[in-house]
Formats: structure tokens, C-alpha cells, sequence
């Protein structure tokens, strides 16, 4: 079984080629392309999506034609093709799909719409056997949440955040200190610069509260209070390790009564990280401490399939068409605001 998958959701312009392993379990990446599109936005301190529309249409062809030709393969053999059809921005899902789906209608081969918050979660299971049910740490640019995955298309949100997602906090927090876009690297870089010997107070919203949801918001603004206070002598490399220590001990905060919440109702199973910030390896090594205390199975994928990919993808598709499924109508049409739960 042969996929190729699209992602053009925000600013990476990815094609993928994925194969099911003859196991039950896991996959082959045979082939990937990812174009970032970091340095067209980076004067604006963020994505314009009219400029990402526009290289997803200047590169989307050309990287699908150079994935053929160095992986030797004609795209008749292609058993489906796959895109993200949401959540993401309208331009370039539309974009993306439409893609997807002329090779579908050309071909005579299944078109599959994926959801990518679905793709992001189900990226582990190409290289290592976790099975259902699991919970997971969703953090990205455009969202943090808790879920718990009962299936591969039955996900039950658990806690999620009330304003600010994870990512979007690292974004505007760079863009405070003057390190520009994206943020999250870039915070991460400079936090390791700090002696760690001038901890700056942050708040740490949410923390021991009842329920599961995060806060960051309030946390951005602290630290832009902290650069505008003229009188500060706070070094940039100090705040930003600082910030980066008041995120990752929130959301420990929040995964630890998660993570107590799951093992109630199943008794064991994986914690897993997903999205673009689970690539940030000091949260990744706090997770490890705290699901080692809760005697919790850990798990994150490489770096490179938690930033946006084709892979995730492509390997969505696999998923559904193992389990049964058809594919989906051309006449689906991309949802921006596409939730996870409306699967």
C-alpha cells in the first residue's frame, strides 16, 4: 500500500511518500520533501497567509515531481493521495486539496481529506507499536491540548487551552525579546545561553487548578512587562530561560493530573507528545522525568514528524484505509476550524 501525502496548512509546503509495512504494525517513510517558508515571513513576525498561498502554488508541483523521480516511482502506482483539509489557513488547504484531489479524479485512486490535528497523533505509530488507547500532549503553534486517543478516529478532549496555544505564546515571547520568527528554535537556542543563576519571576497560570485546561497568555505578557521595565537588568538569555521553565512547569502541571486522570480509567498505556513545540528537548526531557514518576510509557517522534510534515499525512490515510475505510467525496471541502472531535 502506497500513499502520497500533502500538507500546506500554514508555512511548510510538504509531499511525502508512505508505505504499510506487510506487519500489523508501522510504516516506511520512502520519501519526503519539506519546504519552509520561515524566511518569507520572518520580516512580518508571522505567517501572511496570501504569501503562503502563493509559494504553496509556486512549489507544491515541483516537489511532487522531484518525490517521483528520486524515489523511482510512477505515480500510477500510487494506491492514494492524501492532504490536510484542516485545521489550518483556508488558502492553503484549498490549495493543497485540490491538488491532491486532480490526481485523484486523473488517476481513478482514492482521495483522502485528514484532518491534522488527527495526523500529528497518529505520526507515532509509523515507527513504533503503541496501541489504543493512549493519551497525548498536542502542542503547536494553534493549539495545546490533552487527549485521549481511543482510536484511530476516536479522540475525546480532555483539557485544552483557554487562550493562548503553547506555540503562539513562544512566537509572540520571541517576537518581544526581539528574536523574530519562528519562535520557538529560536527561544530554546538563546534559553541554553542562560547561567541560570537569575531566575526571573513568571507567573504559572493554571497551576493547581481542578480541571485540565492551560493558560499561556498571561505568562507573554509578563515577560513583555519584564523588557519595557526600563530599570530591569533581566538578559534576555535569563527571561528566556525563564519563560521556557514557567511553560514547561505548567504544562507538567496539567499532564501530571491528566496522566492521573487516564490511569484511572485504563490502568496503563503512552503518554505522547505531538506537534511542532514536542521537538523542543527540554520539554521533551522534563516529560520524561515526570512519566517515569507516574510509571507512565513515554514516547515523542522524531523532530522531524512533530513540525508540520507530509508524512503524518500520508500515514493517516494508511490508518483509515486499514481499518476499512474508502476514501472521501471531491466534494469535501476544507475546514479551517476543522475539530478533532467532529471526526
Amino acid at each position: 500500500m502506497l500513499v502520497l501525502g500533502i500538507e500546506t496548512s500554514c508555512d511548510e509546503t510538504a509531499v511525502a511518500l508512505v508505505k504499510k509495512n506487510k506487519s500489523k504494525f508501522g510504516g516506511k517513510i520512502i520519501k519526503e520533501i519539506v519546504l519552509s517558508q520561515a524566511k518569507k515571513h520572518e520580516i512580518f513576525g508571522g505567517v501572511v497567509p496570501e504569501i503562503s498561498s502563493r509559494e504553496h502554488i509556486l512549489s507544491l508541483k515541483k516537489i511532487t515531481q522531484t518525490i517521483l523521480k528520486q524515489s523511482n516511482i510512477k505515480v500510477s502506482n500510487i494506491d492514494a493521495f492524501a492532504a490536510t483539509c484542516g485545521p489550518g489557513l483556508n488558502g492553503g488547504l484549498l490549495i493543497g486539496s485540490n491538488f491532491a484531489k486532480s490526481l485523484s479524479i486523473g488517476l481513478n485512486k482514492p482521495f483522502f481529506a485528514i484532518n491534522h490535528l488527527q495526523a500529528h497523533i497518529l505520526v507515532s505509530r509509523v515507527k513504533k507499536k503503541i496501541e489504543f488507547p493512549f493519551l497525548v500532549l498536542l502542542i503547536s503553534g494553534g493549539h495545546t491540548q490533552l487527549i485521549i486517543a481511543k482510536a484511530y478516529n476516536k479522540f475525546e478532549i480532555i483539557g485544552e487551552t483557554i487562550d493562548d496555544a503553547v506555540g503562539e505564546a513562544f512566537d509572540k515571547t520571541a517576537k518581544i525579546l526581539g528574536l523574530g520568527y519562528p519562535g520557538g528554535p529560536k527561544i530554546e537556542m538563546l534559553a541554553k545561553k542562560s547561567k541560570r543563576q537569575n531566575i526571573v519571576l513568571l507567573p504559572r497560570p493554571m497551576i493547581k487548578k481542578k480541571n485540565l485546561d492551560f493558560s499561556f497568555s498571561g505568562l507573554k505578557t509578563a515577560v513583555r512587562r519584564k523588557v519595557e521595565n526600563k530599570n530591569s537588568r533581566d538578559k534576555n538569555s535569563d527571561l528566556a530561560y525563564s519563560f521556557q521553565l514557567a511553560v514547561s512547569e505548567c504544562l507538567l502541571d496539567r499532564c501530571s493530573h491528566g496522566i492521573n486522570k487516564f490511569l484511572k480509567l485504563f490502568g496503563k498505556g503512552y503518554f505522547l507528545m505531538a506537534g511542532g513545540v514536542a521537538s523542543n528537548k527540554y520539554l521533551r526531557e522534563k516529560m520524561v522525568e515526570l512519566c517515569n514518576k507516574k510509571k507512565m510509557t513515554f514516547f515523542a517522534p522524531d523532530p522531524r514528524l512533530c513540525v508540520d510534515n507530509a508524512s503524518m499525512v500520508a500515514w493517516t490515510a494508511i490508518e483509515r484505509i486499514v481499518n476499512g475505510e474508502k476514501g472521501d467525496s471531491i466534494k469535501f471541502l476544507p475546514n479551517p476550524r476543522w475539530s478533532i472531535n467532529e471526526l
